[in-house]
């Protein structure tokens, strides 16, 4: 797993980049009995036993967690940068096409275990649909770095990378391995 930490030449501004990525895991057996969950509104998140269905899992992209990837029903890459004016980091997740779910479903299933994982006072998350595969890495950053914040709706890249500006005051951003 490679972790990159970048560091503003001009501020206080640090941010790590630990490559994320997200996958559901579910002890559900079938689609059907999964959308059939997400069908409840309200509190149904566990079942009689207390018992979760599904669990988004976040973490940095390693062999193992690749295999955990390809084996979910749901899974794609996380993004997070920071948002100047609202001052939040933002947590962008970019799901992989998925031939078993709409968007529409993919959106609702997400929202509702993303909701469940962030704090009280920072529930601003963006979920954004385009075929990773099938776009050509120039097109990916493009669509990445010139974004809009979910929550403010300001221009803001949804990636930190040294090519963007450092999301605080605008200069440079310097890698640290």
């Amino acid at each position: 797993m490679v972790e990159i930490n970048f560091k503003c030449e001009n501020c206080d501004f640090s941010f790590l980049d630990k490559n994320l990525i997200f996958y559901l895991d579910t002890n559900l057996n079938d689609l059907e009995s999964i959308l059939n969950f997400y069908e409840k509104d309200g509190k149904d998140e566990k079942d009689e036993n207390g018992n979760d269905h599904l669990e988004l899992i976040e973490d940095s992209h390693n062999k193992e967690n690749s295999d955990k990837m390809t084996k979910s029903l749901i899974s794609g890459f996380l993004y997070e940068n920071y948002c100047p004016n609202c001052k939040e980091l933002i947590k962008t997740y970019v799901p992989e096409d998925n031939e078993l779910f709409t968007q529409e479903e993919i959106k609702k299933i997400l929202t509702k275990e993303i909701s469940k994982n962030l704090n009280v006072d920072n529930k601003t998350f963006k979920i954004l649909f385009f075929d990773f595969k099938k776009t050509f890495y120039k097109d990916r950053r493009n669509i990445l770095e010139n974004n809009n914040c979910p929550k403010c709706n300001s221009e803001m890249s949804l990636v930190i990378s040294e090519k963007t500006p450092c999301p605080q005051c605008g200069g440079p951003l310097k890698e640290e391995f």
